[in-house]
């Protein structure tokens, strides 16, 4: 996993560390876009829960937890944060985090995602694939100017990356703007099958979530 120096637990200005946690998903949003915006959303929590987040290379993300931290529980009980790596910390709280989002456990989710947000700002991933996992944590805190700053960041890099086209168009639709959603799903749709023979670092790990864009992408773009 490529990490950024210098600039750890660095965010978009104006975004709280620990997201958001509103009971509307698209505050001001009509029903057509919030039903949009939630049901790619839980599609994309439900797959994700139990895949790993970061690559873990030896000899990086090796670290103590921040102040703070304590632990959290996972399929096997309690786990302690605090001997693990940051890496390592950061798979768990993100799975816990979109385990409980998809069971819709608001409560834990409201707990867990700042100490997953914290993790991730130290790991400060720059790679597209840990973008696209950061960008999705912002997701379901309702951070939608976030998640899309990280996909952003990853389009930079790699502009026919599919999970960031696709996450980048659900924040859009989350911040109203669905003329732009609709040109991420055109060129989603565009790049789909000269990306899908690319292999590109993370798809692996993602291969039975493609088809789902693609099918939410053909739709949204056939619904008008």
């Amino acid at each position: 996993m490529a990490r950024g120096g210098g600039a750890k637990g660095q965010r978009p200005q104006g975004h709280g560390a620990g997201g958001r946690i509103p009971e509307d998903p698209v505050p001001g949003g009509n029903a057509n876009l919030a039903w949009w915006v939630a049901g790619a959303l839980l599609v994309v929590v439900l797959f994700s829960l139990g895949y790993p987040v970061l690559t873990r290379n030896s000899g990086q993300g090796a670290g103590v937890a921040p102040p703070g931290m304590g632990g959290a529980t996972g399929g096997g009980g309690a786990v302690d944060l605090t001997t693990m790596s940051l890496e390592e910390q950061g798979t768990i709280l993100f799975n816990r985090v979109m385990g409980s989002s998809s069971a819709g456990d608001t409560a834990d989710v409201a707990f867990f995602l700042p100490k997953a947000l914290v993790i991730y700002g130290e790991l400060n991933p720059t790679d597209p694939d840990g973008l696209y996992h950061y960008a999705l944590l912002y997701q379901v805190g309702g951070d939608f100017e976030a998640a899309l700053a990280k996909a952003q960041e990853g389009l930079a890099q790699i502009p026919d990356y599919l999970l960031l086209l696709a996450v980048a168009a659900e924040a859009y639709l989350g911040l109203g703007d669905e003329a732009a959603a609709r040109e991420m799903y055109t060129h989603f749709l565009d790049v789909f099958d000269f990306e899908m023979g690319q292999l590109r670092p993370g798809y692996e790990h993602h291969q039975n979530i493609f088809p789902v864009y693609r099918d939410e992408a053909e739709a949204f773009l056939s619904s008008g």
